[in-house]
């Protein structure tokens, strides 16, 4: 499931994509989709759009060629979406539109040639979009844009219930405070603080309550020592942000790539993993804590192919270490064959997988 950064870059892909660009027509939506259909009667617009937490907004503003003229205020809507579990945008040319494309925002007939599409492409069907509603009241500030406000909101309520005899990996998936955090997030988080991913939040929490807000002065990026899991909320997401890819939900986790290289702890074959009480599986190193519940289970990394380097094979011989190859004829012939689309950078040199329908 795309999380905070995987938004905050689709937000990105788009000011940068289409920056210049003038859009007209009809908004199309996908038949199959259940969403909203977009009214939107003016002649010319552009796109800006913005991201927070696990949420993002396009900011669809009214274009005027009238330069020098008094005119009107432009008309302006926005549109919230939520992205599911493999929502993401995608900018190509008319001819080339994506397969899944469930929105779809055409540019005008003389903005450029040939003419392009900006789509919101989502093969499970799970995103979701609202038109002209305010950001999730139940979703709290972004530890990436509002990092303050972000900490503020979850130091200031920790007598809440939702701290209390819950296990501090479950909590990390509350969207109410931890905005923007997911499932590979709150493994790296809780990995580089050292806390065990079933200890009790609130005990957790009430020893960084009167930490300071930056732990490191300069430009703000998360060393070795630093052990704070609300700073590391937003430390680790800006990592994300600077190898300019994140989890790529298409195809899972890149080969080789930079972002499979920068993960520490999740699937990674050398950590355990358990299952917490929603069932999703959180992966750590050590002690699981005392709040495991009694029906958890061990999972094993989805993919085959993750990087280990110098694994160790115990043998009838003795111990012999070798590296894997990740290369296969099948990821070869797959990079061969990209379909020429623009898409969000967390898509970005992802292998294509054979479409679901």
């Amino acid at each position: 499931m795309p999380e905070g950064p995987e938004l905050h870059l689709s937000s990105l892909f788009i000011n940068d994509s289409v920056k210049g660009l003038i859009f007209s027509g009809e908004i199309k939506k996908s038949d199959v989709s259940k969403n909203p259909t977009i009214q939107w009667d003016v002649p010319f617009y552009t796109i800006t759009a913005e991201s927070r937490g696990k949420e993002m907004k396009l900011w669809l503003e009214e274009y005027s060629p009238k330069e020098g003229k008094e005119v009107m205020p432009p008309q302006k809507i926005s549109i919230l979406f939520r992205f599911g579990m493999s929502g993401c945008f995608k900018l190509s040319i008319v001819d080339e539109i994506p397969k899944h494309s469930h929105l779809r925002f055409f540019t005008a007939k003389n903005s450029v040639d040939p003419k392009q599409v900006l789509s919101f492409v989502d093969f499970r069907r799970f995103g979701k979009w609202e038109v002209n509603v305010d950001w999730g009241s139940d979703r709290g500030p972004c530890p990436i844009t509002d990092y303050e406000n972000f900490r503020h909101n979850i130091v200031n309520n920790l007598e809440n219930s939702a701290f209390k005899n819950k296990a501090i990996c479950e909590v990390l998936l509350n969207q109410k405070y931890f905005n923007g955090i997911g499932n590979y997030l709150r493994a790296e988080i809780l990995f580089r603080s050292k806390i065990a991913p079933f200890d009790d939040a609130y005990n957790v929490l009430c020893d960084w309550k009167h930490a300071a807000m930056y732990p490191i002065k300069t430009d703000n990026v998360a060393g070795p020592s630093i052990q704070d899991p609300l700073y590391l909320c937003h430390a680790i997401c800006s990592e994300v942000l600077k190898l300019s890819v994140g989890y790529g939900v298409e195809a899972g986790l890149k080969e080789n790539g930079s972002f499979e290289k920068w993960l520490r702890c999740y699937q990674n074959p050398r950590m355990k993993s358990l299952t917490d009480r929603n069932k999703r599986t959180i992966w750590f190193d050590g002690v699981p804590g005392p709040l495991v519940p009694n029906d958890s289970n061990t999972r094993r990394p989805k993919t085959k192919r993750r990087i280990v380097e110098n694994v160790v094979e115990k043998s009838v011989t003795g111990v012999k270490a070798r590296k894997r190859n990740t290369v296969t004829e099948s990821t070869e012939l797959r990079a061969s064959s990209r379909i020429p689309t623009r898409r969000s950078p967390r898509f970005a040199h992802v292998l294509d997988l054979k479409e679901m329908s």
